[in-house]
């Protein structure tokens, strides 16, 4: 009986942390999204269209090795989080310190890979006008240090995201987000090219976040002391969980930053600044979503490492059904409204970037579903034999999109190839995790969440478009279905969408985050 109560006391205790770090991403996501998107606007305007498609496509190819950066935070965090679980306080420290011999070996060879074939790239790829040829090598240069800034940080936040302190990796990121406003409010202040100053405010930026994660990370956490380790065992498990992780980034990063530099090359600078305003859209509802996973991801791999199974079967179903309908009640108003909100948020808009801004939040809801999959497979270490068929499948999507542009089909569709093999590996993902955790079952999946998400999403399109239809004005249309149709896709969702059970697990979670806020 004992026995129970504290089961169910420590289950509370988790729900209200969760709750706890809902609250405070969902204030950082709220802030930093109003601020990013406010500052995409001023940049636009102060840089002008062509040098903003300019930047993007320069710092594209910097940011073909920034998703090294996620693949070793998430797999530090993995770690982190597993001992932590185990309360394995040696193992804590060893990992701290590997993770900082591997950071040291990927800036050298990060460094040298761009200074090579990444400056060829630039400078015989690349569409430039001619006379923002010498900017585009202060550019380039800048986002290279600022790639070495993000990598030397990343041990120290994979301890925070493990010790699941989000109030500190909320104020940390709503002041990078900050700054970069900052930034683009100077453009144009100094009489310097805009393009050049610019990038070098964001490489400031990049280091005042880093040090303030070394130094947080020193106070805060006993862990982040280094120490030379000689345990090649354990040296073994991070480089395979990260190889294969790594595997998995390369497929992400070609579907963003290797479509960027192929829009580039076959449309040019106008198109691919198209593209980039749907991914400062992208970022946004990505963030969105990360927040939301990154309150369940700490406690879902916790949950494992303690061997709390039924703990973690919930965290799994109510994780994807809060995502799915969380997300929708955004996307579908956002979807409706674009040619208004572009208007009022750049004071610009054109037919390319209203359709490209649509088919990425439609290819966001799809990758946001991946996420409580991918979270129990790599709890369970079966990194391996989950990314090497799926990352295999998303691989394929800049050699596709390179045969749409060749054949000469249109731009947007890069997007059919995103979305197209994005489903194709969802179902991929799904087998996966069916194979290897018995428990899981596909049909129930499909009855429990497939079926009903599409009678909630229909209905929500149904209503959305009625809505919109009834008034005549952009204003009052954006209005009215920004307040009645989230309302109603939460509404049906919650009615129709999830369980009994789920209901009363959603409730409890709800008390928990009306007490904490």
């Amino acid at each position: 009986m004992d026995n129970c109560v504290q089961t169910y006391n420590n289950s509370k205790d988790k729900t209200k942390r969760i709750a706890s770090n809902t609250i405070l991403l969902f204030l950082r996501i709220f802030i930093l999204t109003v601020v990013n998107l406010f500052a995409v606007r001023v940049v636009l305007h102060r840089l002008g269209e062509i040098d903003y498609g300019i930047y993007h496509s320069v710092a594209g190819v910097v940011m073909t090795t920034g998703f090294l950066s996620g693949v070793l935070a998430f797999s530090i965090q993995r770690f982190l989080s597993f001992y932590l679980g185990k309360q394995d306080t040696q193992s804590l420290q060893k990992i701290f310190s590997i993770s900082i011999n591997i950071v040291a070996v990927l800036i050298v060879t990060i460094f040298v890979l761009l200074e090579s074939v990444g400056l060829w790239f630039v400078n015989n790829q690349l569409t430039i006008p001619s006379e923002s040829l010498s900017a585009v090598q202060w550019v380039y240069q800048f986002a290279i240090l600022g790639v070495v800034f993000s990598l030397i940080q990343i041990p120290y936040m994979a301890a925070m995201f493990a010790h699941e302190d989000m109030d500190k990796y909320a104020l940390v990121s709503t002041l990078e987000c900050l700054l970069r406003l900052l930034a683009a409010y100077l453009v144009g202040v100094v009489v310097v090219n805009n393009l050049v100053f610019y990038s070098f405010c964001i490489l400031i930026a990049a280091f005042i976040i880093m040090f303030l994660y070394v130094w947080i990370g020193h106070v805060n956490y006993s862990e982040c002391q280094y120490t030379f380790v000689k345990d090649y065992k354990l040296y073994k498990e991070i480089f395979s969980f990260s190889g294969w992780a790594l595997y998995g980034s390369v497929s992400n990063m070609g579907m963003i930053q290797g479509n960027t530099i192929l829009l580039n090359v076959y449309f040019g600078p106008v198109m691919t600044t198209a593209f980039a305003i749907s991914l400062q859209i992208y970022n946004a509802f990505n963030a969105l979503c990360n927040s939301m996973v990154l309150a369940f991801r700490p406690p879902m791999i916790k949950a494992y490492a303690e061997g709390n199974l039924h703990f973690l079967q919930q965290l799994f179903s109510v994780s994807n059904k809060f995502l799915l309908y969380s997300l929708t009640a955004i996307a579908i108003p956002l979807i409706f409204e674009m040619p208004a909100i572009l208007l009022l948020w750049l004071h610009y808009t054109s037919s390319n970037t209203i359709l490209f801004a649509r088919l990425m939040i439609i290819y966001l809801l799809f990758i946001s579903m991946n996420n409580p999959i991918s979270i129990v497979m790599h709890a369970s270490g079966h990194i391996k034999q989950y990314n090497l068929p799926v990352e295999t499948i998303t691989l394929m999507c800049l050699p596709l999109t390179w045969l749409f542009f060749f054949l000469g089909f249109p731009a947007h569709f890069v997007f059919a190839s995103m979305i197209g093999l994005c489903l194709l590996a969802h179902v991929v993902r799904l087998w996966c995790l069916n194979h290897y955790h018995k428990s899981f079952s596909i049909l129930s999946y499909v009855s429990s969440l497939v079926l009903p998400s599409l009678v909630v999403i229909s209905v929500g399109v149904l209503c959305t478009w009625m809505i919109h239809s009834f008034f005549s004005d952009d204003i009052w249309q954006l209005v009215a279905v920004s307040i009645f149709s989230p309302i109603i896709i939460i509404t049906m969702a919650f009615c129709f969408g999830v369980s009994k059970q789920e209901r009363t697990i959603l409730l409890h979670f709800l008390k928990s985050f009306v007490k904490i806020s």
